[in-house]
């Protein structure tokens, strides 16, 4: 039905503008017959032309009946004539034919002639002026029998163009008509279809209204599934900030502050993994219910997703919020039954207070930057917003915006550290170390700069260019000569560390026998088919691999029976102590007898004293390395040392020596 209106109307419009243009083409068409006057126009020129003729002829003649005056009437009325003839449709018409255009420039040459020798002609002036007009009676009266004939042809065309004009526009008012009745007739049928429709649509009211009541309930139902947790049934993190926003304008307003306490818990993740996620559940059930009820009347605890909860108070002070941070401490660290399992987990509390005029983000902002101050300290603190967390939050993201421009801006630099042969004193190689030497910060230590490098990702890029530079310039060394580059535990898992290290030892030329990768314990925590796959994969290119730091991390004597180490290197910690405690003497004895035994390279790091190197030698430590033997310099100031011949006496190095070593000072 529709689409039937919608053809009848489009119809409607079409009619229309074509009866617009039908009624247009007519108005042109009658305009056509106003070329009658054009006829009429050049008959009337001959008229007066025939009267200046006869005029002029009887002023010649010297008749007194006409005088020079009336001969002068009769030539300006000519002129005017004339003049007429070379304007708009006249003038088009004498154009269109050559012989027509030229009888005008005579007539005008003959009439201007006339004009300007009127008052002096004699008798004989006038005879040859009549002659000369006379000379043009034929093509003067052609000229008219022409235009009339041009007139009749074109009112006969316009007079069967209005013809055919009027039937188009009978038939478009008839067709007209005939739509108008189709659409009688369609609406007709149309108010019928709609009277059913009215029926059918008050029995689908009546079941509408059984319908309603039951969509209320569940329309309340989804209202609260949209703004509560499944599992514990709290407020969900829609809720909480709608609250947050309804407290903080109240406080704006005058009202009580509103209070944030922030909180997640402590090695749930750890609980989920082992225990499975049906206690996880159970357990974040129970901490909503204590939370629930350690609350206040007005206050809203929230579950905001995974173990993070969060509770909405107002008007406490600072040490009210504090005190309140540490009940919830309290709380959350009893025991649970879970299962029945008994689960001690512990949590952290960020308090922020609205003592400004801060918005819903940015009070949220503060909690959450007061729960990760009170992280940092461990498991059971809380922490209330200070503003200095915002200095040290900016100032880290300032620090790693720093340290991200450092590669670029040339600020990094690679120092090289000796490492000896403890029988020969020979150097047999050097350890690479990086340096951040900043315009403002000055000297950054490494322990600051690479955890932030990855944390936020930048170790790889960092790991490559120090891998890159290291073995360019160990390629420029003696071929003995090796070098060690350690490695990150973020780098070491990443998939495309065996092609980058190829790719950086093709490019460099340099031996792989004479790399020697440094891994940390803490990459053995994950003692999975990738990490042994990896270290594998490294010793088939022929790359030397040491465990740095050996006997301060998570390392046991069943990682080097797995793993295909090279080298051991004893920690600086069991060498500070070697002279003066027999526990740390005995740890570096067994470290060097085990590393022995399974056909490992031991390397002891930190000497500083001769004592220190004398005791590494005794228990049979095949390398050393420290400020004894020399400081780690950049690769401009190497200058490679030359054996001594007096093995007994202090390392003399030329360039790598410390004088403050050789007296015993550091």
């Amino acid at each position: 039905m529709k689409r039937f209106l919608g053809i009848i109307i489009c119809c409607f419009v079409v009619a229309t503008a074509y009866i617009a243009y039908v009624i247009a083409e007519r108005q042109t068409a009658l305009q056509k017959f106003a070329r009658y006057n054009d006829s009429w126009a050049v008959g009337q020129t001959l008229s007066e032309y025939m009267r200046l003729e006869h005029r002029l002829a009887a002023y010649a003649l010297g008749m007194n009946d006409v005088d020079r005056d009336e001969v002068r009437l009769r030539l300006d009325i000519m002129i005017g004539r004339v003049e007429l003839l070379k304007q708009g449709n006249l003038h088009a018409f004498v154009e269109q034919d050559h012989q027509r255009h030229e009888l005008l420039v005579k007539l005008t040459n003959v009439l201007e002639m006339l004009d300007q020798r009127l008052d002096a002609l004699d008798s004989e002036g006038l005879k040859t002026t009549l002659q000369s007009m006379a000379a043009l009676d034929a093509s003067m009266t052609a000229l008219a029998s022409t235009a009339v004939e041009f007139d009749v042809g074109l009112i006969d065309a316009a007079q069967a163009e209005l013809r055919q004009l009027h039937l188009i526009y009978t038939g478009l008012a008839g067709g007209l008509i005939l739509c108008g009745v189709v659409l009688v007739v369609l609406l007709l049928r149309h108010n019928s279809l709609l009277d059913g429709a009215h029926r059918k649509m008050k029995d689908l009211t009546d079941n509408l209204r059984e319908a309603s009541g039951e969509l209320k309930s569940q329309n309340y139902r989804l209202k609260h599934v949209a703004h509560h947790d499944a599992l514990t049934g709290l407020p969900n993190r829609i809720l909480f900030r709608q609250d947050l926003e309804a407290r903080l304008k109240t406080a704006i307003a005058g009202g009580p502050t509103a209070v944030i306490f922030l909180l997640d818990l402590d090695g749930f993740k750890d609980v989920n993994d082992t225990l499975g996620h049906d206690v996880g559940d159970g357990l974040l059930q129970a901490v909503a219910s204590r939370l629930t009820k350690l609350s206040r009347e007005g206050d809203l605890v929230c579950r905001l997703g995974g173990d993070e909860f969060a509770i909405l108070t107002e008007g406490l002070t600072e040490k009210q919020a504090f005190d309140f941070a540490r009940d919830v401490l309290d709380e959350i660290s009893f025991p649970y039954h879970v299962s029945e399992r008994e689960i001690k987990i512990g949590t952290c509390v960020g308090v922020a207070i609205s003592n400004e005029e801060l918005d819903a983000d940015e009070l949220f902002k503060h909690a959450d930057l007061a729960l990760y101050e009170a992280k940092s300290f461990g498991s059971g603190h809380a922490c209330v917003f200070q503003s200095q967390m915002q200095t040290r939050l900016t100032e880290k993201k300032s620090f790693e915006a720093d340290l991200k421009q450092a590669l670029r801006n040339g600020e990094l630099e690679i120092f090289y550290q000796p490492q000896v042969n403890t029988i020969t004193r020979e150097i047999c190689g050097y350890e690479a170390l990086l340096r951040w030497f900043h315009p403002k910060r000055g000297q950054v230590p490494p322990s600051e700069f690479i955890p932030v490098a990855e944390n936020i990702g930048l170790i790889h890029e960092l790991g490559d260019w120090v891998l890159r530079t290291a073995c360019m310039e160990a390629a420029r060394w003696p071929r003995l000569l090796k070098v060690a580059v350690n490695l990150s535990p973020v780098q070491f898992r990443s998939r495309n560390l065996i092609q980058s290290v190829v790719k950086i030892l093709t490019q460099s030329g340099l031996d792989p026998n004479r790399l020697e990768l440094e891994i940390t314990e803490s990459v053995l925590l994950d003692k999975n088919e990738q990490t042994l796959e990896t270290l594998t994969q490294l010793k088939a290119v022929g790359i030397q691999i040491a465990m740095d730091d050996f006997g301060t991390g998570y390392s046991s004597l069943g990682s080097l029976r797995s793993f295909p180490f090279d080298k051991i290197k004893i920690d600086r910690s069991f060498i500070r102590d070697v002279t003066t405690r027999e526990d740390a003497f005995a740890i570096v004895e067994l470290v060097t007898g085990v590393g022995r035994s399974l056909g490992m390279t031991t390397i002891a790091e930190g000497i500083e004293t001769e004592e220190q190197f004398a005791c590494v030698k005794q228990v049979g430590c095949e390398q050393v390395q420290g400020y004894l033997i020399g400081r780690p310099v950049p690769a401009s100031q190497l200058d490679h040392p030359r054996q001594v011949a007096d093995c007994d006496s202090p390392f003399e190095y030329e360039g790598l020596i410390d004088v403050k070593a050789l007296s015993g000072i550091g």
